[in-house]
């Protein structure tokens, strides 16, 4: 009865929003969009506009009816020296952002620090047709109390709109809450997290009804906080064991709720209006997970990867009637290639995942954890931070080197082009209507017919 219900959720439609994306990894927080942007561009072939960005930023652009938001870090050319700590090691085995250190908490990821700059936390808001910029908001100017990974920037959190305002979290760095035409509605300092290796902040805020949720995990004492998307004052706090990630929560429906799920070694479910614990599997570790979970109803699927080899696990969401009974093992668990840092992605009934940070595919059935393709090299792109997104049946992979691979899924997977863009891309990908945003390391591109 568990598979028959499982398997007719995997072919449900998994999109309920219009042609924005809101937040990471868009309305369902799942990588998956209507539409159908191009599958084949370059420079000068469907690119609407392409419009440079200041400083470095590595959170997914988001899209509300005709405005585009992105954050950004900018440095102000002030340095000062980051003084060696105790105990720290060998360069990590980490990502932009984050993730599991081959050695101690060094600074930025080496083990003695790169001299730390003054950054402004600034905001854009960029029309959806032509690309100029509506508005920029300079939030705070700050000189960072740790360094991050050399790859990764101090605007890695991606924000999140309900159409009436825009949350923007820099971390430690202050989160806002403006108005869509850029007015601050308010402000709060969660404090200062002290991440491992220094290796940068990622984690990014979620809308739940009338709350925004942020997942706090770090050295220190963590905890996941809701706050009111109106006025920012503290709603529930809800203490998590120490330990650096930087996972975004995930909202999973079971029945007639929504459960906030934290994937990593232990997986964690909330529930949403109060920040109680629910149900857990697994078991606590250092931390280390980077990759969103993606869920299919009640059932979520959490994979990480790296250079020990990866895991992915099925869980199968309890409901808030079950809260305080023990957790039901996970569904299967399985040894496979998994992603370090881009998230997987599920379409059509498959979970779709790469290789660690490579351009190698693989295909699994979520109901059983078989393999049922790859890992696979990939004909155009090598090496990868973007998570997956899909639209129209196609799958987008998005290099570090500006190679934009698309694919389609069925009744077969196979590449259909191999894009070159003259920009590196770090940052995930967002598609909005027949619309793909890109954001590179120095330009923002908008993809469309």
């Amino acid at each position: 009865m568990l598979l028959v219900t499982l398997l007719a959720a995997l072919h449900s439609d998994p999109f309920t929003g219009n042609d924005s994306w809101p937040g990471w990894r868009g309305a369902n927080g799942n990588g998956v969009a209507l539409g159908s942007p191009p599958v084949e561009f370059g420079e000068d072939k469907n690119v609407r506009w392409k419009t440079p960005l200041p400083g470095k930023g590595l959170s997914q652009p988001i899209v509300w009816d005709g405005t585009v938001f992105v954050t950004a870090a900018v440095g102000t050319g002030k340095k000062k020296e980051a003084a060696p700590e105790e105990g720290e090691g060998e360069r990590g085995d980490g990502p932009p952002g984050g993730g599991p250190p081959g050695g101690g908490r060094g600074r930025g990821g080496f083990g003695r620090g790169a001299p730390i700059e003054e950054q402004d936390f600034v905001v854009l808001a960029l029309d959806r047709k032509s690309g100029a910029v509506k508005w920029q908001k300079k939030l705070g100017t700050a000189m960072p109390h740790q360094g991050t990974h050399p790859d990764g920037s101090y605007a890695s959190p991606t924000p999140v709109t309900d159409g009436e305002r825009v949350i923007v979290s820099f971390g430690s760095y202050g989160m806002y809450a403006l108005s869509m035409s850029g007015d601050v509605q308010w402000s709060i300092d969660l404090g200062d997290m002290d991440i491992q290796n220094g290796f940068g902040e990622g984690s990014s805020p979620i809308l739940f009804d009338d709350l925004v949720i942020l997942n706090w995990d770090h050295e220190g004492d963590s905890f996941l906080v809701a706050l009111d998307k109106k006025t920012g004052k503290e709603r529930w706090r809800t203490p998590r064991a120490k330990g650096t990630s930087w996972v975004t929560p995930l909202l999973v429906q079971v029945g007639g709720t929504q459960e906030l799920v934290i994937g990593g070694p232990r997986t964690v479910a909330y529930d949403p209006t109060s920040g109680k614990e629910l149900w857990s599997e697994g078991e606590a570790g250092r931390g280390g997970a980077i990759a969103s979970p993606v869920a299919l109803e009640e059932l979520v699927i959490f994979a990480s990867g790296g250079r020990g080899g990866g895991e992915a696990r099925a869980l199968v969401a309890h409901g808030a009637a079950k809260a305080g009974e023990p957790a039901e093992p996970a569904l299967w668990k399985e040894r496979v290639d998994g992603p370090h840092v881009p998230s997987p992605l599920a379409l059509d009934g498959k979970v779709y995942m790469l290789k660690q940070d490579s351009g190698m595919l693989s295909m699994l059935d979520p109901t059983s954890g078989e393999v049922e393709y790859g890992p696979e090299r990939l004909k155009g792109v090598a090496d990868v931070y973007a998570s997956l997104v899909a639209a129209s049946g196609h799958l987008y992979v998005v290099g570090r080197d500006g190679t934009i691979e698309v694919l389609a899924t069925a009744p077969k997977i196979e590449t259909l082009f191999v894009n070159k863009l003259d920009d590196g891309f770090d940052s995930s990908p967002a598609i909005a209507g027949d619309e793909l945003f890109l954001r590179g390391n120095a330009n923002l591109y908008c993809i469309a017919k």
